[in-house]
């Protein structure tokens, strides 16, 4: 159990680089177009190109680290007024539904990778994220379903 946590550490640690440097490329492509645009009257098509598909790798890889904190948006404000056991059986229960949708629509992402690639190429590479995403989702609910168990039920800090 000890490794699936530190795999996680890991993880998180890679998530976190990884968005640190996609959102300064963003930002200097973003600056370079700007400049360019400005000062030379030419727009880097590619930099408008790509900008939308490195924002969406930015929400997902964030929304990954959001799950791993507990962060994520969730409705517990009725489980408040419920008992002990109802709370952490809600907990798992909601912990399966997650894990459970996360995983069909990781097999269903990665058949869309594979449409993407065969019809965009080179360029359908960049919807890897859905299926990347999807599978760290999977194994966040996983690990919560895992560290529930071990608790009874209750939220462990992380």
């Amino acid at each position: 159990m000890h490794w699936l946590t530190k795999l996680d550490g890991k993880l998180e640690f890679a998530e976190k680089a990884l968005l640190v440097f996609l959102f300064s490329c963003l930002i200097l492509l973003i600056s370079l177009n700007i400049i360019t645009r400005n000062l030379f009257n030419y727009s880097i098509q590619l930099v408008l190109e790509a900008a939308p598909g490195i924002v969406l790798w930015l929400a997902l890889i964030g929304s990954t680290l959001a799950l791993k904190q507990n962060r994520h948006i969730k409705l517990d404000i009725v489980l408040r007024y419920l008992g002990r056991r109802v709370r952490g059986f809600a907990r798992v229960f909601s912990g399966l539904i997650g894990l459970s949708v996360m995983s069909i629509l990781l097999v269903a992402s990665i058949e869309f990778v594979a449409n993407e690639i065969r019809i965009f190429g080179l360029v359908g590479w960049i919807s890897v994220v859905f299926p990347l995403f999807f599978a760290l989702a999977s194994f966040r609910y996983a690990l919560q379903m895992v560290n529930l168990s071990r608790s009874g039920g209750r939220r462990e800090s992380t």
